[in-house]
């Protein structure tokens, strides 16, 4: 199972990156899981009123629904990613979008919305191509750039980044 981060600050395009990888990805057969890090502060929304809210409420570490075609599970502790990707290796998976979790070693593709966030290039790890809404930000860097303004007509370019470094 090959693991991808997509990293940058709120406002960069990481959930807009992120379907699209998803999506060219699934059309082009592959299995693909994502997980997203709520850097925001307090809690993910969850549906109030659910069963499976009260079972949470009254204690459950995890509560379940299957409904005809989707399955949910909604854990009440919080787990460290390493754990999360164990959980997600299990699943026939081949790959898995990371949104966030900036920190972790794994691959990662990084947004820069402008000069302010230019530090992430330098602070982080593992970094296999960068986008950004303006290319000048990114001249002169040892890995791909693309430019965010072109993401959808760029995908295919953008995931061949994230193929070719599963093959090395």
């Amino acid at each position: 199972m090959q693991i991808c981060q997509i990293s940058g600050y709120k406002g960069s395009g990481k959930t807009a990156l992120m379907t699209h990888l998803v999506r060219h990805f699934s059309e082009a057969g592959l299995k693909v899981g994502s997980l997203k890090h709520h850097g925001h502060g307090g809690e993910p929304a969850m549906q109030t009123g659910t069963d499976s809210q009260k079972h949470l409420a009254a204690g459950s570490v995890i509560s379940g629904v299957q409904g005809e075609t989707v399955s949910q599970l909604t854990f009440n502790t919080p787990f460290e990613l390493d754990d999360l990707i164990r959980m997600y290796a299990s699943l026939p998976l081949d790959l898995v979008l990371l949104e966030g979790y900036k920190q972790y070693h794994y691959p990662k593709i990084v947004l820069i919305r402008n000069a302010m966030d230019l530090s992430l290039l330098d602070e982080l790890s593992n970094i296999i191509a960068a986008g950004s809404w303006d290319m000048t930000l990114l001249e002169e860097r040892q890995y791909p750039v693309f430019e965010m303004k072109n993401m959808q007509n760029n995908i295919s370019v953008i995931a061949e980044y994230i193929r070719r470094d599963a093959n090395g």
